[in-house]
Parts: C-alpha cells; sequence; structure tokens
C-alpha cells in the first residue's frame, strides 16, 4: 500500500514517502519501509544524514488509514503500535542525523515520526495535530511522550485532548520546528542547502553530539554534563578532530574520514 524510495545526493539520504492512495496515509507497510530505507542510510558511508519528506504535492500525510484500522483485531493492532514505536525510537538511536521536510498537513503518526526527527523544516501552510481522539482513540507512536518533552506539558494536552490543527508558526514559537519556508520550493532549497552545510562537518563528531544531547535530555545536569565531557574528551582522540584543529590552521578545507559506520555491530 506504501511506496518509499531513497537517493542519495550530496551526502544526504532522500527518503520519500509516496502512497498510492490520496492523503498519504500511513500503513504498516510504511513503518518497516521506513525503518528499512533509515537503517540503510545509517549503514551508507556516502550519506551523513537522512531527510525525510512526502512524495504527494502538499500533504505530508493525513495520518492513519481509519478504515482499516476500523477492521483490525488487537494482535494486528499491537503489532502496528510496535512498529511505530520502534521507528522513532530508531531514529532517536541513529548516529545521523534525520531532517523532515514537511509541506501541508502532518496528522497522527506522521506528526508523530516528526516530532522523533532531529530537525524539522516546514512551508508556511503546513499543518499539524494528533486527530486520533476524533476516532475514539490515542496517539501510540511516541507522541504523548515526544509532544511533552520538546514543548511542555499543557501544550502537548491541548493537542491530544482536541485533536485541533496547528500552524507551523505556532510549532515554530514552541520550538518543536526548526525553520519555517514561504513555499515547498523554498522548502527545497532550504533542505538542500542544510544537507550540504552539515555534510561538510565531521559525520563522527556530529554523531557523537546528537547521541550525547539525545541521552541527556532526561538526566540530572550534572550527570548530564559528566556524559558531555566524556564526549567532548573522546573526540580529542580522533583523527577527525586532529584534521578538523589543523585544517584551520593550514587554511584550507578539512578532509574528514571517522565514520560511525566502523563501529556497528
Amino acid at each position: 500500500m506504501s511506496s518509499i524510495s531513497h537517493s542519495v545526493k550530496d551526502g544526504a539520504c532522500f527518503i520519500t514517502v509516496s502512497c498510492e492512495n490520496s492523503g498519504n496515509p500511513f500503513y504498516m507497510e510504511t513503518l518497516q519501509e521506513l525503518f528499512s530505507a533509515l537503517d540503510a542510510a545509517e549503514g551508507d558511508k556516502d550519506v551523513n544524514l537522512a531527510v525525510i519528506r512526502s512524495g504527494q504535492a502538499g500533504v505530508f500525510s493525513k495520518g492513519h488509514d481509519i478504515e482499516r484500522l476500523s477492521k483490525a483485531d488487537t494482535a494486528v493492532i499491537k503489532q502496528y503500535n510496535l512498529l511505530g514505536q520502534r521507528l522513532i525510537s530508531y531514529i532517536r538511536k541513529m548516529k545521523k542525523p534525520v531532517l523532515a521536510a514537511v509541506d501541508g498537513d502532518c496528522f497522527g503518526p506522521a506528526f508523530e515520526l516528526i516530532l522523533a526527527c532531529d530537525i524539522v523544516y516546514a512551508s508556511a501552510k503546513s499543518r499539524f495535530g494528533f486527530n486520533e481522539t476524533e476516532y475514539g482513540f490515542v496517539p501510540g507512536f511516541g507522541g504523548t511522550q515526544l509532544a511533552a518533552r520538546k514543548a511542555y506539558e499543557t501544550f502537548a494536552k491541548y493537542l491530544v485532548f482536541t485533536g485541533e490543527p496547528v500552524g507551523a508558526a505556532e510549532l515554530f514559537a514552541k520550538g518543536m520546528v526548526t525553520k519555517i519556508t514561504d513555499c515547498a520550493d523554498s522548502l527545497e532549497k532550504a533542505v538542500t542547502e542544510t544537507a550540504q552545510l552539515m555534510s561538510k562537518r565531521s559525520s563522527f563528531a556530529v554523531g557523537l553530539a546528537k547521541e550525547t544531547i539525545n541521552s541527556t535530555i532526561d538526566m540530572d545536569f550534572d550527570k548530564g554534563l559528566l556524559l558531555e565531557q566524556n564526549a567532548f574528551t573522546f573526540s580529542f582522540s580522533t583523527f577527525d578532530k586532529t584534521e578538523g584543529t589543523k585544517a584551520f590552521v593550514e587554511k584550507r578545507e578539512p578532509q574528514f574520514r571517522d565514520r560511525w559506520e566502523d563501529y556497528r555491530f
């Protein structure tokens, strides 16, 4: 029911979600294919970051396929739930940054997906929301957890309790959207420029920074400082640190080569 395609350009793996049905709904297959595409990107030495976008013009995803869910039994729903949570957990655990590019409505599981991403770019017309309570159930792919962490408790409750969509500007003010662009064309341009910029950085250092930030968000401040200290000290033992500082002194572009892929088991 879903179709996930991906291509690599300028160090970025562009993962496009394009379902054959209008509204780009999420299915179990969507979650499985997204996970596989992200896992492949994580292990590809030609990739420094992943970008998730929609293949349908003017919409990211309207959310769940409610008609299909209405016919699913408990076992299927449990599997669907676990696949969704596995996906958002994996994005958080990946060393490579994941950027979401949103143009249009982004509801339900799609909203949960972009909340798990490290960076979110959205066009000005984009809307976001948890519409699950309209259908008698609740968000199940980390939405209740991520929204409260990325904004605050009462706003997360408002989003879930009302199901009302909110605009990109409001989420930008809450820190849940990173950048807003005027339209789809400027969104693509901004994403491409950011991908090119990040690909010039040490992928190893970026991954270490992501791990440090994600691991310390809910940690005691002093313990978080200790973990940061360990990461900082470790980074000084790498080739990339030596190359980066040497390139600065020699006034040239650094040639980084440390890769997290070499440490995958």
